[in-house]
């Protein structure tokens, strides 16, 4: 699932590595593992606290929508799985990485 700022519903898209763009959050379920990735700008805009401003509720919603997601997943599944958020160059970013098609060469 894509979560992004010019949407307001979740979209599925492709396990394809050009669904990793900065400006998204990709949420992962491989049934023994849920992970969030967050690219470059979102990743870069919640370490500098946007999310705490209430001039970006909407950044905030967006922050949010994935982990939601997540937590309902794992409430309804058994075993639970292992849950992680990740984001480029982070090295838990190659366990969401191994599951994408390589449609471009990563740099």
């Amino acid at each position: 699932m894509c979560y992004d700022l010019e949407n307001e519903q979740a979209q599925p898209v492709l396990l394809d590595n050009d669904q990793m763009k900065p400006n998204r959050i990709l949420l992962l379920d491989t049934f023994f593992y849920i992970c969030i990735w967050k690219g470059d700008t979102i990743y870069k805009w919640e370490k500098a606290g946007y999310h705490n401003d209430p001039n970006y509720e909407n950044f905030k919603a967006l922050l949010e929508a994935p982990l939601e997601d997540a937590k309902y997943i794992m409430q309804e599944r058994f075993p639970m799985p292992r849950f992680f958020i990740t984001h480029p160059n982070d090295t838990h970013e190659r366990k969401i990485k191994v599951k994408v098609n390589p449609s471009q060469v990563s740099e």
